[in-house]
């Protein structure tokens, strides 16, 4: 029995979905978990205090108005953090393909499992599910920078411009009881049986419009 269960975490553990979804994990098998809203950050959520120090913003706003520009970056932000998430991801799975293919075996014994988010569909069909968590880590990307630039606008700091949402984050899990409501799901729900999609998709909502506001008024503020 020991020899059985042993050759079959193997087989289990040489599965895309099961290398997939441990790298999307929080832990000692992968950190991307919980860095993801540093990550999403990165490309330009600090875009907007470099400009801003440097003198560039007041150049930029002779060349344009204050509310086309401020539409103007949230989308180039957004694109950019979306992207900077979803590329990297991509190629991950790509690696993966080739290297184990695209079989799930999602259970060692019963009730043991990677994957507690539709597991039918990652069993039925992986490359749906991995687009599936692709739409979650593009999301997860544009809403984590769009929040980043939001408060960049006030703090005018890199540091807490980065540090700030995955913070924010980590209070959330801590201080509210409630699994659902735990930000970390908008970038790896397939771990959770509690994850709930319309909820995912309100707290992005709600990020996503605290970090536009932030920003336009934060503009606003800092041009007089």
């Amino acid at each position: 029995t020991l020899m059985r269960s042993s050759a079959a975490s193997d087989v289990y553990k040489r599965q895309m979905i099961y290398r997939l979804i441990l790298s999307m994990g929080s832990g000692s098998s992968g950190w991307n978990g919980i860095l993801f809203p540093i990550l999403a950050a990165l490309p330009m959520g600090i875009s907007y205090v470099r400009e801003y120090r440097s003198g560039y913003l007041k150049l930029r706003l002779q060349k344009m108005s204050r509310n086309r520009y401020v539409v103007v970056t949230l989308i180039q932000n957004a694109i950019l953090g979306g992207l900077g998430l979803l590329i990297p991801y991509a190629v991950y799975c790509l690696h993966l393909y080739f290297q184990y293919g695209t079989k799930a075996y999602l259970n060692i014994k019963e009730g043991e499992t990677v994957i507690m988010f539709h597991p039918e569909l990652a069993a039925s069909n992986t490359i749906a599910y991995v687009c599936l968590l692709g739409t979650f880590v593009l999301l997860a990307g544009v809403t984590f920078a769009t929040f980043a630039i939001g408060i960049s606008a006030w703090i005018k700091n890199t540091f807490l411009t980065l540090i700030l949402p995955f913070v924010l984050c980590i209070a959330m899990a801590i201080l509210i009881p409630d699994n659902r409501f735990d930000l970390l799901l908008i970038f790896t729900p397939n771990g959770y049986a509690w994850a709930s999609v319309p909820i995912i998709l309100i707290m992005s909502g709600i990020l996503i419009l605290t970090g536009s506001i932030l920003f336009a008024v934060g503009v606003k503020n800092n041009e007089k």
